[in-house]
């Protein structure tokens, strides 16, 4: 088949034979073993890459912003816990760790790490370890990743022993080893081993030399090849979990990542079983691939939404700093021109869900989101009515021009919304709803979107929320003044509003242990100011429509069986190696 060639290739290019049942990518020179189709997880990777190619193809490094690659450390690198918002309560697991404790003030935190963990190459994980990742990042502000969070937040790491570590706070922080220790979507810290790189610069040690055994890593899996088409990882026989008794071996003997093409391309080879995962596709898409490939399924089987609910719920954002977007009644003008019904019913074609909070519908969460109907009839975020916004925008000194746009002095009120590729289906909808309540709305998906978007040229947007998945806090945070950068700028959050209300209660909140049931009481003070302000307009549920191929792979996370979500791009990605079996004998 052609779009097996297509896959295929990519595995022939740099001289490796196979491609057949017996032996998937197994290079000619036989230094890789030979691994059966039916024991490999073949799958694309995220993020647009070169022409084609894995730009960082000789550089596996954690903490490098701006890495184009960065799916294969977030599954070598094992957590302390890990965390499953899917689960009814809200589910964490220890892993490396096996406890942690705060003293009353949560200003230190005292960490037990289970006996018995090994890296790759036979050393022994410890404390020391944990340690020497805090302290080197912190050392290392603000050029890496997570650098910045440790320089805040830690004021001394030490290990008191091999299996006990001891942090002191700057100041209380209750989430700090949820927040940076905990996997979950793409939150946590890869913790890396000592005794590789106390000796190397932290900035530049590209942390890839197979012949040597490196990256030294603790998880199940080695990386055994990384070319600018492919890389490869094998399961790793000597894994400590399974002489612990710890966990048993998964069965994927062999993972796969190849670059991500188009969606059509991706579409192609989940037809031709070629893929048995890619990534998030627009609904219409999903749908093709269901309805001519009986063994593909979803999160929710082969019925809508066709995915699951992300923790990501996007809005219409602005640069809140500058002018016509600054005026918290023009957003509120914006919002009562969108009506959100229509946006799931023809944008999402019924496959997804609206909202009117910058909050995943997640069980845990319920317990806040569901008390805020009285702050929402004060504050009717939806409410579709063009009246309203007509009422708005002339109290503001904007007229209809002969084509029935606003406009003042001679202006019109333009909106350009950039966004990105997928959400190229509810978009359209979004921009016509703008356009037939007087605004001159467009959009654009460009290739610089999100350098855009932080820089705050993007003056209108669709982003999403990855903040909260336990608690509101970590949403409400991505608000607050201190990662508002002036326009020209970058921000990793960036909305661009600031508050000095909002901002005291989002730090009180910081300061409050969840299981405390004052965070409920904070949590309305501050959306008590969020709301009015307006400064972004929410608009819908976010969901990963990720296709599981049932081909060579079964026991596939699910609605029914939650026990992780499927965007292996996540740092969770090891659970669901773990969880799937074999679909043929």
């Amino acid at each position: 088949m052609i779009n097996r060639l297509l896959v295929l290739l990519s595995v022939l290019v740099l001289g490796a034979c196979g491609g057949s049942e017996e032996g998937v990518g197994a290079p000619s020179g036989g230094s890789l073993k030979q691994v059966p189709r039916n024991r490999t997880f073949v799958s694309d990777c995220l993020h647009d890459v070169c022409a084609g190619q894995f730009g960082d193809f000789d550089s596996l490094h954690p903490y490098l912003p701006g890495a184009t690659s960065t799916t294969g450390f977030n599954f070598l690198y094992e957590p302390l816990y890990f965390y499953n918002a899917y689960s009814e309560n809200g589910e964490i697991t220890p892993w490396i760790a096996e406890s942690h404790s705060y003293n009353a003030a949560h200003t230190e935190i005292e960490i037990k790490i289970r006996p018995g963990v090994e890296w790759s190459d036979g050393m022994p994980w410890t404390a020391h370890d944990l340690v020497f990742t805090v302290n080197m990042l912190k050392a290392n502000a603000p050029e890496l990743l997570f650098s910045v969070d440790m320089d805040k937040w830690v004021d001394k790491a030490v290990a008191v022993d091999s299996l006990t570590a001891h942090i002191t706070l700057k100041a209380p922080n209750p989430r700090f080893v949820f927040s940076y220790f905990t996997h979950n979507f793409d939150n946590g810290i890869p913790i890396v081993p000592k005794h590789i790189w106390e000796s190397q610069d932290a900035k530049t040690f590209k942390n890839l030399d197979v012949a040597r055994g490196w990256p030294v890593v603790s998880g199940p899996y080695r990386m055994v090849l990384s070319t600018p088409e492919q890389r490869f990882y094998d399961v790793r026989e000597d894994w400590w979990a399974v002489k612990t008794g710890f966990h048993a071996l998964p069965k994927v003997e062999r993972v796969i990542f190849l670059p991500r093409r188009e969606e059509s391309k991706r579409v192609q080879n989940m037809l031709a079983n070629d893929l048995d995962i890619c990534g998030t596709l627009l609904p219409a898409n999903v749908r093709t691939i269901l309805d001519h490939n009986p063994n593909i399924t979803t999160w929710s089987d082969r019925e809508p939404p066709y995915g699951y609910l992300d923790w990501w719920p996007v809005s219409l954002g602005f640069n809140n700093l500058e002018e016509p977007f600054n005026d918290p009644e023009i957003r509120w003008a914006i919002n009562h021109a969108i009506n959100r019904q229509q946006l799931v019913e023809i944008g999402m074609q019924n496959a997804g869900d609206f909202t009117v909070l910058p909050f995943p519908d997640f069980p845990v969460l319920k317990k806040y989101t569901d008390t805020t109907k009285e702050l929402l009839q004060r504050y009717p975020v939806d409410s579709f009515n063009r009246e309203k916004t007509a009422e708005i925008m002339r109290r503001k000194g904007w007229a209809k021009d002969e084509d029935g746009f606003w406009a003042k002095g001679g202006e019109r009120f333009k909106i350009v919304i950039d966004i990105f590729a997928f959400m190229m289906d509810f978009t359209p909808v979004l921009v016509e709803q703008l356009r037939q309540a007087g605004f001159d709305a467009s959009f654009r998906s460009t290739s610089d979107a999100y350098t855009r978007m932080s820089s705050g040229h993007a003056q209108a947007f669709i982003f999403g929320h990855g903040g909260s998945v336990r608690d509101p806090y970590f949403t409400l945070r991505l608000y607050h003044s201190q990662f508002v950068q002036p326009t020209g700028t970058p921000t990793p959050y960036f909305w661009r509003w600031q508050n000095e209300e909002f901002d005291r209660v989002v730090d009180e909140m910081g300061k409050t242990d969840p299981a405390d049931p004052e965070l409920a009481a904070l949590f309305h003070q501050a959306l008590g100011v969020w709301l009015p302000n307006l400064p972004a307009v929410p608009l819908l549920q976010f969901y990963h429509r990720i296709p599981h191929n049932q081909t060579y792979w079964k026991n596939w996370p699910s609605e029914k069986n939650p026990y992780v979500n499927t965007a292996y791009w996540h740092k969770t990605f090891m659970l669901l190696l773990l969880g799937l079996e074999p679909a043929q004998g």
